[in-house]
């Protein structure tokens, strides 16, 4: 086996794990948003033991993560050079997360932009950190 032969098997090999990490990254996401929309749904939660904001606030943010991976996912699986694209994707992710906007004037709206700045930086942490761990 050549040099190139090795370099080019064990570049694949890596481009595989990143794509394994996404793809556990996007399951972990979509199981935590399912787990906080069956709490929400429990029989045992009453009016004087929710608050629903909390819930509604947990499920927007593994909703915008279940997005991140997924655009993750979708731009590994286009070809090119992965590790250069997990990088465009975690940088995407810190420019946007690092957005300071004045207020839009309505509260939901807010806190949606509050969440999806919060859900971005810890998508480009978390992100950051897998590639480590493969690497």
């Amino acid at each position: 086996m050549t040099v190139t032969d090795r370099a080019e098997r064990d570049r694949k090999a890596f481009e595989g794990r990143l794509k394994t990490v996404a793809a556990a990254g996007l399951k972990d996401a979509r199981r935590y948003a399912q787990d906080w929309w069956e709490r929400m749904h429990s029989e045992r939660l009453t009016a004087e033991n929710i608050r629903m904001d909390g819930f509604f606030e947990h499920i927007t943010h593994y909703q915008i993560l279940i997005d991140l991976w997924t655009e993750m996912i979708e731009a590994l699986s286009k070809g090119g050079d992965a590790v250069a694209t997990w990088h465009g994707q975690i940088a995407k992710a810190e420019q946007a997360g690092a957005v300071t906007g004045g207020t839009m004037g309505n509260p939901v709206a807010d806190a949606r932009q509050h969440l999806w700045r919060d859900a971005n930086e810890k998508f480009a942490l978390y992100a950051a950190d897998s590639f480590r761990r493969v690497s």
